[in-house]
């Protein structure tokens, strides 16, 4: 494995591990209760019974107090994620491992190319999220730390849903080539805007994505002396554009 691999899975594996609930690991069964009232209306929440009252618990900050006269039955059901689903609002947290495949800067050859990003943010709604992000793209001849602005959301309210995200910034840059010749590489404006499919859980959704990932980027080569005093520098503006398949978790 080459060392700028190993380096990326190394990284990866540390977002993972350093950002994911443990909780995730060993989840507890949810309930939804449901109570009916003398009128008809229905209520569905969390219960929890004092004294002559019942408080439904209708999200994490949301609740209301229901005289028990008022209750006609109240029945306690496994939790429906399709119906009740966590962090639809609220601040988030994803990460994403993928791959990414084109063309060379010459637009020679195909070679895959590797990426892995860590996004946080506030969903406002659960077609609506913005956040901030940072990542790291590995190509064939340059490596770059992209910082982007995030936002995305889910297309339906259902355990499973497509969803879209649009990443959009600037990247810090590093050459990867094996040459004598002294080599400076800048970063530039990036763009990554995907869709895909979100399985939501009880605690976590798993995502597959598919993206289209481009990558503005300067090469400034050493100087070549033609004598006289005479020095040229040459420079490469390079375009990188890679179809991307990814896959991470959100929390």
């Amino acid at each position: 494995m080459k060392k700028d691999h190993k380096w990326f899975w190394i990284f990866s594996l540390g977002i993972v591990v350093g950002f994911y609930p443990m909780e995730i690991i060993g989840q507890e069964d949810r309930y939804l209760d449901k109570i009916v009232l003398h009128n008809g209306s229905i209520i569905y929440g969390v219960a929890e019974q004092n004294d002559e009252s019942l408080t439904m618990f209708l999200t994490a900050q949301d609740s209301i107090s229901v005289p028990i006269s008022r209750i006609k039955s109240i029945k306690t059901n496994q939790l429906n994620p399709a119906r009740y689903l966590e962090r639809l609002e609220g601040t988030y947290y994803q990460v994403s491992v993928g791959v990414m495949l084109g063309k060379t800067h010459q637009n020679s050859e195909s070679n895959g190319s590797f990426f892995t990003s860590f996004t946080s943010g506030y969903k406002f709604k659960p077609s609506f999220g913005i956040g901030l992000g940072v990542g790291i793209n590995y190509y064939q001849y340059q490596k770059h730390v992209p910082f982007y602005l995030d936002v995305q959301g889910d297309l339906l309210e259902n355990r499973v849903t497509p969803f879209y995200q649009l990443s959009a910034g600037w990247s810090w840059a590093d050459s990867r080539e094996e040459t004598l010749q002294d080599v400076r590489v800048e970063g530039g404006f990036f763009l990554q805007p995907s869709v895909g499919v979100r399985w939501h859980f009880a605690k976590h959704s798993w995502h597959l994505k598919f993206s289209y990932v481009r990558q503005n980027s300067t090469t400034r080569f050493e100087p070549i002396d033609f004598g006289n005093g005479n020095r040229l520098t040459n420079v490469e503006d390079r375009t990188i554009q890679r179809f991307g398949i990814s896959t991470g978790i959100s929390f």
